[in-house]
C-alpha cells in the first residue's frame, strides 16, 4: 500500500470530478500518481456514474492511500459537483483535472519550484497541449507566449486575452486564492475556468514556465459546435457584466480589459458560428449571428454568417463546398503547427 511521500502531509490536492468515464479516469489518476517531487492526494468526486467507476477507484484506493473517492447519491450536476470538490481542499496547493485529461511528467515538481522562487505568485502555469481524439496537437497556447517568468497585473491580465489564457489543467494554484478571490462562479458554465483565471490575473502575480505539463482532450463537440449557445454564451455575458460592474479595478485598466474581452467574444462567436455551418448546424450559426449583432454590435460578421447559412440551405452543393473549404482551413492550421507535434508528440499517451 502506497502512502504519502516520506510520510509527510500532502502538499497538493488533485481534484478530479468525473461522470461515466472509468477508462479515461484511470489514465487521469495514474498521471497524477506518477508525479514526483511532491506529497499529494487525488480526490475523485463521482457524480453518481452508476457504472464501473466506483469499483475501479476503490480498487486503486485500497492499494494507494493517496487516492480518495467520494460518490454522490445522485447526479447533482457538473457545476455543483465541481463546487463541492473545491470546498473540500485543505492542502497548500491544488490542481484541477478533468477525467478525460492527464498530467505530464514533472508538472508538480516544476510548479512547486517556480512558486518557491516567487512567493508573491498565486499560481504557476505550464504548457497544456490541446490534442484531438486522433492524437493531433492543435495548439499549445503557453508555448506561443512571448516570454515566461513572473507576470504582474495588469500585464498578466492582458497576456491572457486574445485567446492566450492558459488552461487550468496545467495550473498549480495556491489554496489562498480560494480565500482571497473565492470559488469559480458556478453560474458561469462554459467559460468558468477562463473567468476564474482572468479574475486572478487581474489581482495577483503569477508564474509561467514553458514546461509541458498536461494534455487537454478536444472531443468531437469542440470541433462541430454541437453544444447549444446556452451552454456558453450566457456565461460569457455574465463574465463581461461582472468585469464591467467591478469597482475595485482602475477605470483605465477596466476599460482596456473590457475592450479586449469583447474582441475575444466577437472572435469566439464568429468562429463557433463558422464551425456550426461546417457541421450543418444552421440553427446554431443563426444563434451565433444573433448574439454577434444583439450583444456585440458586430453586424458585419452576423450578416456574413446568415448569408452563408441561407446559401447552404438553398444548395447542398454549396453546403458541401463550404464544409470542404472549412475542413481544408482546419487541416492547414494543423499543418502550420507541425512543429508542436515534433516537439511534444512523444509525450502523448493513448486513450
Amino acid at each position: 500500500m502506497t502512502a504519502p511521500a516520506s510520510g509527510t502531509a500532502p502538499q497538493i490536492t488533485a481534484v478530479i470530478p468525473t461522470f461515466k468515464r472509468p477508462r479515461l479516469l484511470l489514465r487521469a489518476i495514474a498521471s497524477v500518481l506518477a508525479q514526483e517531487g511532491a506529497s499529494l492526494k487525488v480526490c475523485v468526486y463521482d457524480n453518481a456514474s452508476g457504472d464501473g467507476t466506483a469499483a475501479m477507484v476503490r480498487g486503486l484506493a485500497a492499494g494507494d492511500l493517496r487516492v480518495q473517492y467520494h460518490c454522490h447519491a445522485q447526479n447533482i450536476g457538473a457545476a455543483a459537483n465541481f463546487d463541492f470538490a473545491l470546498r473540500r481542499i485543505e492542502t497548500p496547493f491544488f490542481s484541477i483535472l478533468s477525467d478525460d485529461d492527464y498530467l505530464l511528467a514533472d508538472f508538480y515538481r516544476s510548479a512547486l519550484a517556480g512558486l518557491a522562487a516567487h512567493p508573491e505568485a498565486m499560481f504557476w502555469a505550464g504548457v497544456v497541449l490541446n490534442v484531438d481524439m486522433d492524437g493531433r496537437i492543435w495548439d499549445a497556447r503557453v508555448d506561443r507566449w512571448h516570454r515566461d517568468g513572473l507576470f504582474l497585473p495588469p500585464d498578466g491580465f492582458t497576456q491572457m486575452t486574445g485567446g492566450m489564457a492558459p488552461a487550468w489543467t496545467g495550473i498549480l494554484f495556491r489554496r489562498e486564492v480560494l480565500e482571497l478571490e473565492g470559488l469559480p462562479d458556478p453560474q458561469m458554465l462554459g467559460p468558468s475556468d477562463l473567468e476564474f483565471c482572468l479574475r486572478l490575473a487581474a489581482r495577483f502575480p503569477y508564474v509561467v514556465e514553458k514546461h509541458p505539463s498536461a494534455v487537454f482532450t478536444l472531443n468531437s463537440a469542440s470541433f462541430s459546435a454541437t453544444q447549444p449557445m446556452d451552454s456558453f454564451w450566457p456565461g460569457w455575458k455574465r463574465m463581461l457584466g461582472k468585469f464591467e460592474a467591478c469597482d475595485e479595478m482602475d477605470e483605465a485598466f477596466k476599460d482596456g480589459a473590457l475592450a479586449a474581452l469583447r474582441r475575444d467574444a466577437r472572435r469566439m462567436l464568429f468562429r463557433r458560428g463558422a464551425n456550426g455551418l461546417a457541421a450543418g448546424r444552421m440553427d446554431f450559426a443563426r444563434d451565433a449571428a444573433k448574439a454577434l449583432e444583439d450583444d456585440c454590435g458586430s453586424r458585419g460578421r452576423a450578416r456574413l454568417l446568415r448569408i452563408i447559412a441561407s446559401a447552404c440551405e438553398c444548395s447542398s452543393l454549396l453546403q458541401l463546398a463550404y464544409k470542404l473549404a472549412y475542413r481544408a482551413v482546419e487541416a492547414r492550421i494543423v499543418r502550420s503547427r507541425s512543429t508542436l507535434q515534433a516537439k511534444y508528440g512523444s509525450l502523448l499517451r493513448p486513450a
